[in-house]
């Protein structure tokens, strides 16, 4: 069975990974490739109760919204213990795989084209991060460990953009100093990934066209 090709958009909340997704998508579609839309970050299932209690428990005293400095620094605490670390991500990892499974890799043995809106790596740079993910090179390696059994992409993406411009874009980030710690995060992984690096400032058509100019030429 032939598999189809994986693009992926990824980049710090803001950036516009879903707009640019679903519009390489349509692009494809219009030029009469079988074309689909996937959604490859982790999303919370099995593991949500998990992460409820600590959020009404343990982390109660802090929320990310009142005091984003303090409750980093009381996850960080929380997570001091390797094998409670290690535990969680195997939680959010058997949570995740048959996700990753119905949303991506099965998809890419069914289409032409498998436009994937953020990816495993997201999970480790936004999920994890800063807390069961200790610094941006810990991403790295995780990543090199997991990269042997999932899908490697065929075009990778990382839109960026400054901080201050995801905060005007979402009214929904608690603090700067979650974007400004999450694009460290971005920007080491995708220097040592060596993904094509786009300027999300830009509108969602120039954009869009760099993306397809990369794949086409």
């Amino acid at each position: 069975m032939q598999r189809g090709t994986l693009i992926t958009t990824t980049g710090i909340d803001g950036a516009g990974k879903s707009t640019l997704a679903r519009n390489v998508r349509d692009e494809l579609q219009a030029r009469g490739y079988d074309a689909v839309y996937a959604y490859g970050r982790f999303l919370p299932l099995l593991s949500y109760p998990v992460m409820e209690l600590g959020r009404r428990t343990v982390l109660s005293s802090s929320g990310m919204e009142k005091d984003y400095s303090q409750h980093q620094s009381n996850k960080k605490d929380l997570f001091q213990m390797s094998l409670l670390r290690r535990a969680y991500e195997i939680l959010v990892m058997a949570d995740y795989a048959p996700q990753l499974f119905a949303r991506v890799i099965l998809p890419l043995y069914q289409h032409d084209y498998v436009v994937c809106d953020r990816y495993f790596y997201d999970t480790l740079l936004t999920d994890l991060s800063g807390d069961v993910i200790t610094d941006p090179q810990n991403a790295i390696d995780r990543y090199r460990l997991y990269e042997k059994i999932i899908p490697a992409p065929d075009y990778e993406f990382y839109v960026q953009i400054p901080p201050e411009v995801s905060m005007e874009r979402k009214d929904d980030i608690p603090d700067i100093g979650y974007v400004r710690d999450r694009k460290e995060f971005y920007d080491a992984f995708a220097e040592a990934n060596e993904m094509y690096i786009i300027d999300g400032t830009k509108t969602p058509s120039e954009v869009c066209e760099t993306v397809l100019n990369s794949v086409f030429d």
